[in-house]
């Protein structure tokens, strides 16, 4: 563990007992126990991911339900990378919390899903695509140094072609949280900027 880590993990776990989020405290140890790998530069905990975004969302103003937002925001890698079956996810959080984290999985147990119909789906559903958009915003401050310039250049192409029309029919769909997909939109394109400029 890194103190980086350990001050994420630490924060974020006051901050739920604060809010007396019961369930973002159980998604919070649920994660972690599947997340114990490194991420993909060989040092930082694997989970750390999960954390940094968090940390991000939860400065959004007027989330739908902030609660689930963290939440998904902790699982939405568990059923993707490690096959966690649909019952014992119900079992755990109830049907609604597993079919977020279903809608923010690419894959399950080896269906693919198109990417056209992968968005789409985020685009409906008011927690997925708040939390997609703060798992991108993540991936992109991350992987300079880590990624290859091509694989780079990919991961912004997908935001451009992807990502921000998914948070653009979102905001139509959920008006209320127009200043969280603003945020996040904010975020992304000013990233592109940076990361454009320094990939030249």
């Amino acid at each position: 563990m890194t103190k980086k880590f350990d001050k994420l993990f630490t924060a974020l776990k006051y901050y739920l007992i604060g809010k007396d989020f019961n369930t973002a405290l159980k998604a919070l140890q649920f994660a972690r126990q599947y997340h114990s790998g490194k991420r993909k530069d060989g040092v930082t905990p694997e989970f750390q991911h999960q954390l940094e975004i968090c940390h991000y969302l939860i400065t959004l103003k007027n989330l739908e339900d902030e609660e689930s937002v963290v939440s998904a925001a902790l699982l939405h890698d568990v059923m993707e990378d490690y096959d966690i079956p649909v019952e014992t996810m119900n079992k755990e959080f109830g049907k609604k919390l597993t079919n977020i984290v279903l809608t923010l999985s690419k894959k399950y147990k080896g269906k693919k899903i198109p990417l056209d119909q992968y968005f789409d789906n985020i685009s409906k559903c008011p927690i997925a695509s708040v939390v997609k958009g703060g798992d991108r915003t993540h991936n992109l401050q991350s992987m300079i140094g880590v990624f290859s310039k091509e694989k780079q250049k990919s991961y912004m192409k997908d935001v451009e072609d992807y990502f921000l029309p998914m948070i653009k029919k979102a905001s139509y769909n959920f008006p209320n949280q127009t200043s969280a997909y603003f945020n996040i939109k904010h975020l992304l394109k000013s990233q592109l900027e940076l990361i454009g400029a320094s990939l030249k």
